[in-house]
């Protein structure tokens, strides 16, 4: 018993869902998201991207890592557009004294534009 509260102690997860109806590719802040006005459009193709960093002691910092790193998978995604439709972004942190992890997963629709 004193084993398992000893691990929960040293041993945290914590978990994020933000949801987001347009994203401009270029112009994309996570700490400070602006919605772009656009022409009406609907959701298309379905795509999703992973992105996790680790971090070891204080060597580097791994939600800055996956902070950095969502601009430019924000940008490879849907290359024929400058849009992401009714996205879904979510951040996972786990962290034990030694190691920690952050991860990132971003779905989102590439848009049809519409007639």
């Amino acid at each position: 018993m004193k084993l398992i509260v000893l691990s929960l102690l040293l041993m945290s997860c914590a978990q994020k869902f933000q949801t987001y109806h347009v994203i401009d590719k270029h112009n994309f802040n996570i700490n400070n998201p602006v919605p772009p006005v656009i022409k009406k459009m609907a959701p298309g193709k379905k795509t999703e991207i992973d992105f996790c960093a680790g971090q070891i002691f204080f060597m580097s910092n791994a939600k800055k890592d996956t902070d950095r790193h969502l601009s430019n998978l924000t940008r490879t995604m849907c290359p024929d557009s400058n849009y992401l439709l009714n996205s879904t972004l979510t951040e996972t942190w786990w962290t034990t004294i030694i190691y920690s992890r952050s991860c990132v997963r971003l779905e989102s629709y590439c848009p049809r534009v519409k007639n």
